[in-house]
């Protein structure tokens, strides 16, 4: 039950963040101005029509979306258990979904932050703007790093978001070992299960991405 009141609490915030950038942010004047440059106006109508059409679309993805991730690093995180160390033989899987749901407000917190960002610090913006910035990662100086494309997504995940989301992972296993083992060895364990994880999860994304160029 705790489980599946947090999950709806996660998805009700994301359906938030979602409102507040299609209505505040990623307006139909901002997308018609950016698809206006590059195609005709009926495309571009025809485009517009479809978006208030299935408006409803993103909402349905989100949970599902959010399931798979959670359940995804949940079962990484699962992988502690096979190194039969004092404090974790008991461990549920239950508890680790509690855990990665309770991470993923670092996540909801970071679309706030963009979306104060956009609304009150830096209006003048574009989509293009948008769709190279994630807050406070090595994305936004992406233009003096490389502009490869598919650097693009490990850029995103070097951020100081992600680095509070492996420290609630940490302190999370440190707590449901009931603290016997060491707060630096759980996160040796986050890195050996959700950061190997997350490894080869973004060599798939950008080995993609390079693939596509070509």
């Amino acid at each position: 039950m705790k489980n599946f009141i947090l999950f709806i609490t996660v998805v009700l915030c994301y359906f938030s963040l979602t409102y507040l950038d299609t209505t505040y942010i990623t307006t139909s004047s901002k997308i018609f101005d950016f698809l206006a440059k590059d195609y005709p106006s009926d495309v571009v109508q025809n485009y517009m029509e479809n978006q208030k059409k299935w408006w409803w679309s993103n909402y349905l993805a989100t949970p599902l979306l959010i399931s798979i991730k959670v359940l995804l690093v949940s079962f990484c995180l699962n992988f502690i258990k096979l190194l039969d160390l004092p404090g974790l033989e008991k461990v549920k899987f239950s508890d680790l979904l509690t855990l990665v749901l309770i991470a993923e407000f670092v996540f909801i917190i970071a679309g706030l932050y963009k979306f104060v960002n956009f609304y009150w610090i830096d209006t003048d913006y574009s989509i293009e703007t948008l769709q190279t910035y994630y807050p406070i990662s090595l994305l936004n100086l992406r233009e003096f790093i490389s502009t490869e494309k598919w650097l693009a997504y490990p850029l995103q995940l070097a951020n100081i978001f992600e680095l509070f989301y492996w420290g609630i992972l940490a302190w999370g296993i440190w707590e449901i070992s009931e603290q016997k083992i060491s707060f630096p060895k759980s996160l040796g364990l986050t890195t050996i299960t959700y950061g190997i994880g997350l490894i080869f999860w973004v060599s798939v994304v950008s080995f993609l991405i390079l693939n596509a160029q070509y």
